[in-house]
């Protein structure tokens, strides 16, 4: 199957470094043994949208793929249409799924954003407390809905694979600290001429500072002066963040749509 949507094509740069990628055809099985609680790391991802019939249909092939993962508990279908096209996935909501949407911006070149915090520095995460402050930074941004414990298990799984990432040459989390303390964070990974972020995050106590614009910036900025041609963010389509991100140069130019079943008292 050839993906051509932006948003999963650089989702694959994590996919397939740890996790198993399978091509059926017309969609691709998706598994990640190391984070079976990662909805969006197992599920199933097909070239079109759903048709009515796929109501009955995908559910059954997402249980036969992972019958052997009991700790799969949920069911995550995403599909291959940059313009966000919906097709009947107003059905799976009927039955419980949400339907998430996601706008998928990129850029060739950044700007300094007008809101700029200068009193950061920025630079790589290296020692092991730089990475725990960046995990409790994860912690204080976590959904409201999620489980602290439960989530907390799965970053860690998560910061674990990106650690190993940066240690195969893949890309780095960097961090924007003030003093010793760090103001927000994310990581950028990179496969040919696209590089994704991930899991941008300003403290709490460091927002509406300009802390995210200058760390996307200087972040950008280094990326593209190594050799990266295209820069790929993926937002939620409310998400106050794209503004951010518009202001620092990058531009809408993919719809993203999935629907998600979380398990029974997720």
């Amino acid at each position: 199957m050839n993906v051509t949507a932006l948003g999963f094509r650089t989702d694959l740069i994590f996919h397939r470094f740890d996790g198993e990628v399978t091509d059926r055809g017309d969609h691709l099985v998706v598994k990640a043994p190391a984070n079976p609680s990662f909805y969006w790391g197992n599920l199933l991802y097909f070239a079109t949208p759903p048709v009515e019939a796929d109501v009955e249909r995908w559910p059954a092939m997402f249980r036969a793929e992972f019958a052997g993962d009991a700790q799969v508990r949920h069911m995550t279908f995403g599909w291959d249409f940059r313009d966000g096209s919906e097709g009947a996935a107003e059905r799976f909501v009927a039955r419980g799924f949400t339907l998430e949407r996601s706008v998928v911006m990129t850029a060739r070149g950044v700007r300094r954003p007008p809101k700029c915090d200068d009193g950061v520095t920025v630079r790589r995460l290296v020692t092991d407390a730089d990475f725990e402050q960046a995990i409790a930074n994860e912690l204080l941004n976590r959904p409201s809905t999620t489980d602290e414990a439960s989530y907390e298990g799965f970053t860690r799984r998560q910061f674990d694979r990106w650690r190993r990432m940066s240690a195969a040459g893949l890309g780095a989390w960097w961090g924007a600290f003030a003093g010793d303390r760090l103001a927000g964070a994310l990581g950028l990974y990179a496969e040919g001429e696209l590089a994704r972020f991930q899991s941008v995050g300003t403290h709490p106590d460091s927002r509406r500072r300009g802390v995210c614009g200058r760390l996307v910036h200087d972040v950008a900025q280094s990326a593209l002066a190594d050799g990266t041609e295209t820069l790929v963010m993926v937002a939620g389509v409310d998400s106050h963040a794209a503004a951010i991100y518009e202001s620092v140069g990058f531009t809408a130019t993919e719809r993203a749509v999935g629907v998600c079943l979380a398990p029974p008292n997720a």
